[in-house]
């Protein structure tokens, strides 16, 4: 079922992809803007693949193997490493609307923090990734 779905994803996105260079009328583009705001920060004749690449990217959320509550909160953590303005206050309202606690969003946001200051440790001293890696096997 999950290969069947990413199939039919990848089918959408270059369905989508195909039409992107065809001209879109003027109705059509008043249309995705009418359905959707973030539309307009695509050039217009990429509207339509846009539109579509979003649609099904979405379901990662409602029909991914992560339930909905805990897509958001990985969400929320990737937002705020990599500090999205926008992407936090939308995944701090999805996972609230599913029932996540104070708690569960702060510990989201922390273990963003903590990859990230970890990654900036390693990154930083040059530690080596083969060692590392090795230490993982023990």
């Amino acid at each position: 079922m999950k290969k069947t779905n990413l199939i039919l994803i990848a089918c959408l996105i270059i369905s989508a992809l195909g039409q992107s260079q065809e001209p879109i009328s003027d109705a059509d583009y008043k249309a995705l803007l009418e359905k959707s705001p973030f539309n307009s920060v695509y050039p217009r004749n990429f509207t339509k693949a846009a539109d579509a690449y979003f649609e099904a990217s979405m379901q990662v959320y409602t029909k991914g193997p992560i339930k909905e509550k805990e897509a958001h909160l990985a969400a929320l953590a990737t937002s705020a490493a990599t500090k999205c303005q926008y992407c936090i206050p939308y995944h701090i309202a999805q996972a609230k609307r599913l029932g996540a606690t104070e708690d569960e969003i702060k510990s989201a946001i922390m273990i963003a923090a903590d990859v990230m200051r970890m990654s900036t440790m390693f990154y930083g001293n040059e530690f080596d990734l083969e060692q590392f890696k090795a230490m993982l096997k023990n």
